[in-house]
């Protein structure tokens, strides 16, 4: 009985005396169980499907109650608002897509930098494609990601009419579906995507002068 007493007051004493936390610690801890929902939603989005997740399923896989994860976002499709915004600020930033204008040595770094990218997460890259193909995400995602990327769509349609093509416009998109599909292909069979010769086609391919 002593002994339960002595533990009791010792514990009073502890967190009596115990430091508050800072505001800079709360926006510290703030963060990261911002990061770690956003990490649970993009596994949870991908693996299940976005109309199929809940609320409820990313607080189990982030480790938090339902209630806490109210704490920080209204709905789930907040919740996706961020995770895709926070992902295309990232690539812009690393990607300097708002740099103007374009020029073949750009092309050429944002191709090997494209590359870079997706093999230094391979894990996160596989859920975010999973993600953005999704119906219910594509809108969504399109609606966030246009107005941040106008500047690079603008720059790289001027690049490819410099370069002669009649129709730069499809062009830029064809340029865009090649890079995608050879990215999804890094993904998914590393072992026998022959990098090397593929990016010298993709940067032999689409810095090319058609004009003469």
């Amino acid at each position: 009985m002593l002994l339960k007493l002595v533990l009791l007051l010792t514990n009073r004493s502890v967190k009596k005396f115990m430091s508050p936390r800072t505001p800079k610690q709360n926006e510290q801890i703030r963060k990261e169980r911002i990061s770690e929902i956003l990490a649970a939603a993009l596994y949870t989005f991908s693996k299940n499907g976005y109309h199929a997740s809940s609320i409820a399923a990313i607080a189990k896989k982030a480790g938090v109650s339902k209630g806490l994860m109210y704490n920080y976002f209204e709905s789930k499709e907040e919740v996706l608002k961020v995770l895709l915004t926070d992902l295309f600020e990232s690539v812009i930033k690393t990607m300097e897509l708002n740099e103007t204008p374009f020029t073949d040595e750009r092309l050429i770094r944002f191709i090997e930098d494209t590359f870079s990218i997706v093999g230094s997460n391979r894990a996160y890259w596989k859920l975010y494609f999973s993600l953005v193909v999704q119906p219910e995400v594509t809108d969504i995602s399109k609606e966030l990601m246009l107005p941040k990327i106008i500047p690079f769509i603008e720059s790289l349609t001027h690049y490819f009419a410099e370069k002669g093509h009649n129709n730069p416009t499809a062009y830029l998109r064809y340029f865009l579906a090649s890079l995608d599909g050879a990215k999804i292909q890094f993904l998914l069979d590393e072992e026998n995507f022959q990098l090397h010769t593929i990016k010298t086609y993709l940067i032999n391919e689409f810095t090319r002068d058609v004009s003469n």
